[in-house]
């Protein structure tokens, strides 16, 4: 069956009104996508910024994507939860020998006592800034893998401060323990108790209440604006629910943009547990996970759904999309993983192939808008529109 056969299969009879069918017409064509894209780019990354869980600019944010659910779908709520918000206060300090290294504390890091921390640095299987005289361990220094210093998670086990640098300094730290040069480390930070933030949830409803669900993440580290991780897979999905805008398809179609990715998945989890209170979590039949489709033009299929990974590589191949996607038979730890654990399918989608110029990017404050290649997102709208297409039919 060509996709002219299957989209007469799905001739979807139309809803909603003269606003769904404008937001339809928005994406109808390459161009108009293009031009959807530079403007949500402009307005979550470029004029907004940094957005992590919990801050005014995550709220500002929010609405936006609410707005633009509302303008293609029938029924968006938002999923609140509350949580204890960790932020940085100033500038984190990390010095060596008298030198100021470039550093970000990682989030939910434990701080410095206000005065900072001073010690020497060694190598326990990991940078530790040490005590000279007792052996205490006062603070630990994290390298990117990619490049410049990031933004990672403190893993909680412990109330060792983290300090995150980046591959330049390597050279540097191993001269201080072949030295025995001084460290010098600070890093303030607040917890915030009773913070509210909100996952956005837009639904068209189908013929069956079996529910295909498309999830990105809304939130950013609090040092970058997220442009590839992961605003821009965000506004694919946008796409997506624009391009079904007043149809009713024979499965309900849902759009989950979520809070707290970047706090170990608490917006993701908190609606999986909303679902579950009202007795609906077990109709989501099949969760595709979108998160940095950017990073290249090779989609990463993360599943041990092997159907589902065979229709994304056929669909590939059927569109004549050129670019290399590969399966990785692995269970989703991320976004979808409340779902996959209530019974659904899952996929979860990020990308590789332009490594050398994206993944430096990663979490870091040049991530911004002009650095998203528009071919990128485009083969990645088209892929998924295609996918939801197919599952459809299932």
């Amino acid at each position: 069956m060509d996709r002219r056969e299957l989209l007469s299969l799905l001739a979807w009879p139309l809803v909603g009104g003269a606003a769904q069918k404008h937001a339809r017409h928005l994406v109808a064509t390459a161009e108009g996508r293009a031009e959807y894209l530079r403007g949500m780019l402009r307005a979550l990354c470029t004029e907004i910024g940094p957005r992590p869980s919990g801050s005014k600019e995550y709220d500002a944010g929010a609405s936006i994507i609410q707005r633009e659910m509302e303008r293609c779908l029938p029924v968006v709520s938002r999923d609140t939860l509350e949580f204890r918000r960790w932020a940085p206060v100033g500038e984190p300090l990390f010095e060596v020998g008298g030198r100021r290294l470039e550093t970000f504390v990682a989030d939910n890091s434990p701080g410095t006592p206000d005065s900072g921390i001073r010690g020497v640095l060694r190598k326990n299987g990991q940078n530790e800034v040490v005590d000279p005289k007792s052996g205490t361990v006062l603070a630990r220094a994290g390298i990117s893998e990619f490049g410049r210093a990031i933004v990672s998670s403190h893993s909680g086990k412990d109330s060792v401060p983290l300090f995150n640098l980046g591959r330049q300094d390597v050279e540097t730290l191993d001269r201080a323990v072949r030295e025995n040069l001084p460290v010098k480390a600070r890093a303030r930070v607040k917890w915030i108790p009773g913070v509210k933030t909100s996952s956005i949830a837009g639904v068209l409803p189908g013929d069956s209440k079996d529910e295909i669900m498309v999830v990105a993440h809304a939130d950013t580290k609090y040092n970058t604006p997220g442009a590839n991780d992961n605003t821009a897979s965000l506004i694919t999905m946008l796409m997506l629910a624009h391009a079904v805008s007043g149809t009713r398809p024979g499965k309900t179609l849902s759009f989950l943009a979520t809070a707290g990715e970047e706090l170990a998945f608490l917006g993701a989890r908190h609606y999986a547990q909303t679902r579950q209170k009202r007795g609906t979590l077990g109709d989501v039949k099949i969760c595709v996970n979108l998160d940095s489709l950017t990073y290249g033009p090779n989609l990463q299929i993360n599943t041990t759904d092997g159907k589902l990974a065979q229709t994304i590589l056929d669909i590939h191949h059927d569109l004549g999309i050129h670019a290399e996607p590969k399966v990785f038979p692995r269970d989703d730890t991320m976004d979808s993983a409340p779902f996959l654990a209530a019974g659904a399918r899952t996929v979860h989608l990020n990308s590789r192939g332009d490594d050398a110029r994206t993944l430096p990017l990663w979490h870091r404050p040049e991530d911004r808008a002009e650095t998203v290649k528009p071919e990128f997102v485009e083969s990645s709208f088209r892929v998924l529109q295609e996918l939801i297409l197919r599952l459809l039919r299932v």
